[in-house]
C-alpha cells in the first residue's frame, strides 16, 4: 500500500490525507443512516400496532435524528467533492509541473531511448488516469470501503446469519478480480505500448510530410499510422470484451448476496428464529450494502489500470538526474579542459576515447575532422547533454559534474546543425535568447547574424509566424535566426555546430565577420567542415575516430602534412571540379 500511495502521489503523500479523510466522513454518513433505518422500520411496524406512539416524544426525536442525519450526509458529500476534485486537480497541475522540472534535469540519452510519442501519452492519458484515481477510485476507495465494513458490523450484530448469505459469494467475485488482475496485466501494458505507437506514427506522419510528399510515399507513411491505429484497436477490444467479462462476472456474484441472503431470511422466518419486522429491516440494510459494494469492486478494477499509468510516470520520475549543486560565476570561468575523457551512447562503442586538450578562455578553438569522429559530441558534453562516462571535464578547474545543469546552460549560447524554431513569430524565436533584451539589441544580433535583410523583406517583418520547427523557412534562414538568437543571448561561451554550413557564400561572409566580433571576451568552440573558415582560429583540434590526432594553428598543421593538410587540400581540390553534361 506504502508504494501505491508513492507512485499515485509522485512521492507527496500527503495529497490524500485530506481527501482520505472526507471520504471517511462520507462513508460514514452513508453507512449510519442505513443501519437507523433498521430502528425506523421497528418503530414503523409499532406505529401501526399502536397509532398512539406518534405523539410520542421518542419517535419524533429519533426521526429529527434521522432527518440530521441525511441533511449531515448531503453536506458532507458536498463538501468532499470540493476537497478532492479542486485539490486534485491543482495536485495534477503541481505534479505534472515536477514532471516537466524532472524531464529537464535528465540527460539527453533519456530521450533517445524514449519515444516522443511515449511521453506524450504520459504527460496527457497517464496524468489523467492518476488524477482522477486520486479525486475517485483511490482516495474514494477508503471511504466506500469504509462505508461497507461499517454497515456490515451492524448487519452481522442484528442478524449473522442472513450477513452470512449475503457475503457466501462475495470471494468468487474476489477470486474473479484476482484472476482479471493475472489475465489483463500485460494488455494493460500492451495498451499503452499500443498507444505510444499510434501517437508516435502520427508525429512521425505529420512531421515527415514533406519528405513523404517529395518521395510519394504518402500512402505508405499513412499505411504505418493505419496498422498503427488497427493495433491499437484490436487490443483495446480484447480489453474492453475480457476486462468487461470478468468485471461483469465478479458484479454479478457479489449482486446474488441480496437474492441469498432474502432466502436465507425466509427459511429463518419459516423456522421461527425472527421476525417479519427484523427481516425486512436487515434486507434494507443490505439493499444500502450493495451499492458502495459494487463501487468498491469496479474500483479496484480500476485501479489496476491506473496502477500501470502511475508506474510509467514513476519509472521516469527514478531516472538519475544531472547532478552538482554548485553554482559558478562568470568571473570564475576560466579554460574548459579535457582530462582522459571518455563517453559512448552504446555500452560497446566508444564516441569519444581518452581525449585530453584544453580550450582557451577567450580564445577560437575549431574542432575539425571526418565526420562521426566525435566532434558534435564534445560541444554536447561542454553543454552537458550527457555526462562523461569516463575521465573528467573541468571549468576554471571545478569538475562539470558538481556545477548546478541549469546554471551552467545560462553561461552558454549554442548553435547546432539542427536548428529547431517554434510556432510563434521571428521576433519571439530571436527574443528567446534574451528576454530582457530591446528591440534594438535584437536587430543589432540579427543584422550581425546575416538575417535582418531577409526578416525585413517577409511581409510581417519580425512578426512573422514561422512553422512548426521552423518549416516554412528555408535552412539557411533558419540558421541565421538561429545565430541571431545565440548572438543575443551574449552568453560567455559560445558552442557552434558547424554555423555556415547552410549558407551561401555572401551570407557566409558576414556570419564569419559576426564569429569575429564575438571572439572577444568570449570563449568560443567551433565544428566546422569548411576548413576556410577557420583558418584564422587560435587552436585547431583534428578529431579521427574519436581520438585527437593533431592540434595547433592553421599553419603549423600544414607543416605536419597530416590528416588537416590532407583535408585541406581535398576541399581545395574540389573547386576545381566540374560537371560533364
Amino acid at each position: 500500500m506504502k508504494e501505491l500511495i508513492r507512485k499515485f502521489t509522485m512521492g507527496h503523500p500527503k495529497q490524500m490525507t485530506e481527501p482520505v479523510i472526507w471520504y471517511f466522513l462520507e462513508g460514514f454518513t452513508v453507512g449510519f443512516p442505513a443501519v437507523a433505518v433498521y430502528f425506523a422500520i421497528n418503530l414503523f411496524i409499532t406505529y401501526f400496532n399502536n397509532p398512539s406512539i406518534i405523539f410520542d416524544k421518542g419517535y419524533w426525536n429519533i426521526a429529527l435524528w434521522l432527518a440530521g442525519f441525511f441533511l449531515l450526509q448531503l453536506t458532507v458529500s458536498t463538501v468532499t467533492f470540493l476537497k478532492t476534485f479542486l485539490p486534485g486537480a491543482l495536485n495534477s497541475a503541481q505534479n505534472k509541473k515536477d514532471f516537466i522540472q524532472k524531464i529537464k534535469r535528465l540527460p539527453l540519452g533519456f530521450f533517445s531511448k524514449t519515444r516522443s510519442g511515449e511521453l506524450i501519452n504520459t504527460f496527457t492519458g497517464d496524468f489523467l488516469a492518476i488524477e482522477q484515481g486520486m479525486v475517485g477510485s483511490f482516495t474514494g476507495l477508503f471511504g466506500v470501503v469504509f462505508s461497507c465494513i461499517l454497515t456490515s458490523v451492524f448487519m452481522f450484530w442484528f442478524n449473522w446469519k442472513m450477513a452470512l448469505a449475503f457475503y457466501i459469494a462475495l470471494p468468487i467475485s474476489a477470486i474473479i478480480i484476482l484472476i482479471s488482475f493475472k489475465v489483463l496485466g500485460n494488455l494493460i501494458v500492451s495498451s499503452r505500448t499500443a498507444k505510444d505507437n499510434t501517437a508516435e506514427a502520427l508525429n512521425e506522419y505529420l512531421s515527415g510530410m514533406k519528405i513523404l510528399r517529395s518521395y510519394n510515399q504518402i500512402g505508405k507513411g499513412f499505411s504505418k499510422l493505419e496498422d498503427a491505429y488497427k493495433n491499437l484497436k484490436d487490443i483495446s477490444i480484447r480489453g474492453e470484451t475480457l476486462g468487461g467479462s470478468f468485471l461483469g462476472f465478479a458484479l454479478t456474484f457479489a449482486r446474488a448476496g441480496l437474492p441469498l441472503m432474502c432466502f436465507a431470511g425466509t427459511y429463518l422466518i419459516v423456522g421461527g428464529e425472527i421476525g417479519l419486522t427484523e427481516f425486512l429491516s436487515i434486507i434494507i440494510i443490505g439493499t444500502k450494502i450493495i451499492s458502495p459494494l459494487l463501487t468498491w469492486i469496479r474500483y479496484t478494477a480500476i485501479l489496476r489500470m491506473q496502477y500501470v499509468s502511475a508506474t510509467r510516470i514513476d519509472n521516469v520520475m527514478r531516472k538519475k538526474e544531472l547532478g552538482g549543486e554548485k553554482s559558478i560565476q562568470v568571473k570564475d570561468l576560466g579554460d574548459i579542459e579535457f582530462e582522459h575523457t571518455g563517453f559512448s551512447y552504446l555500452p560497446e562503442k566508444n564516441v569519444i576515447d581518452d581525449i585530453s586538450c584544453t580550450f582557451k578562455k577567450n580564445s577560437l578553438t575549431a574542432i575539425v575532422g571526418p565526420s562521426g569522429g566525435g566532434k558534435s559530441t564534445i560541444l554536447k558534453l561542454i553543454a552537458r547533454f550527457w555526462d562523461v562516462k569516463s575521465g573528467s571535464i573541468k571549468i576554471g578547474g571545478v569538475s562539470l559534474n558538481e556545477i548546478n545543469p541549469d546554471q551552467w546552460l545560462k553561461h552558454i549560447s549554442m548553435v547546432l546543425q539542427e536548428v529547431y524554431l517554434f510556432h510563434d513569430t521571428i521576433r519571439e524565436n530571436i527574443m528567446f535568447g534574451n528576454k530582457n533584451a530591446t528591440e534594438e539589441d535584437m536587430i543589432r544580433a540579427s543584422k550581425l547574424a546575416g538575417c535582418h535583410e531577409f526578416i525585413e523583406k517577409l511581409p510581417e517583418g519580425y512578426n512573422t509566424i514561422v512553422g512548426e520547427g521552423g518549416s516554412t523557412l528555408s535552412g539557411g534562414e533558419k540558421q541565421r535566426i538561429s545565430i541571431a538568437r545565440a548572438i543575443l543571448k551574449n552568453a560567455p561561451i559560445l558552442l557552434l555546430d558547424e554555423p555556415t554550413a547552410s549558407l551561401d557564400s555572401k551570407n557566409e561572409v558576414l556570419v564569419q565577420k559576426a564569429i569575429s566580433n564575438l571572439v572577444k571576451d568570449k570563449t568560443v568552440i567551433m565544428i566546422a567542415h569548411r576548413l576556410k573558415t577557420i583558418k584564422n582560429a587560435d587552436k585547431i583540434i583534428v578529431l579521427d575516430k574519436g581520438r585527437i590526432v593533431e592540434e595547433g594553428r592553421h599553419s603549423e598543421l600544414l607543416e605536419k602534412q597530416g590528416l588537416y593538410a590532407r583535408l585541406w587540400y581535398l576541399q581545395n581540390k574540389s573547386k576545381e571540379w566540374k560537371i560533364s553534361l
